[in-house]
């Protein structure tokens, strides 16, 4: 069964609060997940299912929330802590437990154990479309047998279910990108279809409302604040985040935080009207970010907060962080779109499904970014992913002069790193630095004709 693990975790600022979780019971802490405080506050419930489930680590439902929270909240270790201890084969464990220990061991590096994982469970559950579809995402191509690929074309091809169909497109998208651009493209579009009809549409109006009442911040005068550093990397999903947060994560004086989604979550909560901004609620919130990121800074100079989304929340970092730096990475449209058509992205990003979705979220992007840039060029960077690929020292150094940093020569060995990666590039960034993917919107013509003049780029 499970072990309690507990995370050496910062108090909260609140000090009652922080007692509060400090010495509460099972009873209480169930208590404190249904106050209103509590709810609204990521780090306090992330701080309660901790607790709870240090004290009751074999209650499912205790299990379950404290699972999702860890993940969302970018600490696989802790899970994986408990997921290695799980047998591969237990009647009494749902599959999908399974599933999610193989995806753990996936982010955490540990390829042999994920593929072990991975492979029993397809053993045992032939048609569990969501394993295949992870499975066929993690693994090597040449790994992948003929049967495999047969057996999701079936899937693909008699699916009674429209998820099954949808789950099936999207693993055969990624397989035939390899093999076969054109059908993957297809397929891809496929998928998106069948998801936009499952979910809905996305919401331009919503989108564009928020960022403009972001733009209505007023930035904080640029100046010193209590280590460590924050720096937001920002920009469209499948633009370079991930690899520009390896890199810098591999400075002596830098640590990754991955994605976060403390930001948004203060836009909701403490930051929601964009006209309140003293000193009283900025150092609130930035000893309540720091409290929140503390354990994962690990004593750095500098952190590292990879969110594309928070792109929308720029005046926000701005007015709440007098030391933020923010950086806006920009990729080729055309590469960016093309990657992002490929993947199912499982939290918002609704936008993907559509092209003229996407077409008009890159351009409210490019609005909020050059705004931002205009309005705070000192604490605000753009910077280019072709750039970073060809020549990384050179097209970091104005902002690691900004950060106080000096460029190491180790920052090069990025992909040497064992440290967990939880995106979609994971499989990229345990490579070195190349130029593939620059241009290889191309390898998905003519298919992708319509989609890409859809975004404005020229075919």
């Amino acid at each position: 069964m499970s072990e309690g693990i507990t995370v050496a975790w910062h108090p909260h600022p609140d000090a009652r609060l922080e007692a509060a979780i400090a010495g509460a019971g099972v009873r209480d802490l169930h208590g404190l997940l249904r106050h209103p405080a509590v709810r609204v506050d990521r780090y306090a419930h992330l701080r309660v299912l901790d607790r709870l489930h240090a004290l009751a680590p074999d209650d499912p439902a205790v299990r379950a929330g404290w699972v999702q929270s860890m993940l969302l909240s970018n600490r696989p270790a802790p899970v994986w802590e408990v997921a290695r201890h799980w047998p591969y084969a237990d009647p009494a464990l749902d599959p999908a437990w399974t599933l999610m220990a193989a995806q753990v061991a996936q982010v955490m590096g540990h390829s042999d154990e994920a593929r072990a994982r991975y492979r029993h469970l397809l053993r045992t559950y032939r048609d569990m479309v969501d394993a295949w579809q992870k499975y066929m995402d993690f693994e090597e191509a040449a790994r992948l047998g003929d049967e495999d690929i047969a057996r999701v074309e079936a899937l693909h091809r008699e699916a009674a279910d429209p998820y099954v169909r949808e789950k099936a497109a999207f693993a055969l998208a990624g397989w035939h990108a390899r093999q076969s651009p054109g059908r993957a493209f297809l397929l891809a579009a496929e998928a998106h279809g069948l998801k936009r009809a499952r979910l809905g549409p996305w919401d331009a109006a919503q989108s564009e409302r928020r960022m403009e009442l972001d733009r209505q911040r007023q930035p904080l005068p640029a100046g010193e604040g209590p280590a460590p550093r924050p720096l937001f990397v920002v920009g469209l999903p499948r633009s370079g985040t991930t690899l520009l947060t390896r890199i810098l994560g591999s400075h002596s004086g830098v640590a990754g935080l991955g994605e976060q989604n403390l930001i948004p979550s203060l836009a909701g909560t403490a930051c929601r009207d964009p006209g309140e901004c003293n000193p009283q609620l900025a150092a609130f919130v930035q000893a309540w970010y720091r409290a929140a990121t503390g354990d994962l800074a690990a004593g750095a100079r500098m952190v590292v907060d990879k969110l594309p989304a928070n792109i929308e929340y720029v005046g926000l970092i701005l007015s709440m962080f007098p030391d933020a730096l923010v950086v806006h990475l920009e990729r080729e449209l055309a590469d960016c779109a093309m990657s992002i058509h490929l993947r199912d992205f499982e939290f918002g990003c609704l936008y993907a499904d559509d092209p003229a979705d996407l077409a008009t979220y890159a351009a409210q992007v490019r609005t909020q970014a050059l705004h931002w840039r205009q309005a705070a060029p000192d604490r605000v960077f753009p910077l280019r992913y072709e750039a970073l690929v060809e020549d990384p020292q050179a097209a970091l150094a104005p902002l690691l002069a900004a950060a106080g940093l000096d460029w190491e020569p180790g920052m090069l060995a990025f992909w040497q790193r064992g440290e967990q990666i939880a995106t979609f590039s994971e499989a990229q960034v345990r490579r070195p630095l190349n130029d593939r993917s620059i241009g290889a919107w191309r390898r998905f013509l003519p298919e992708a004709a319509t989609h890409l003049r859809t975004l404005g780029v020229a075919v």
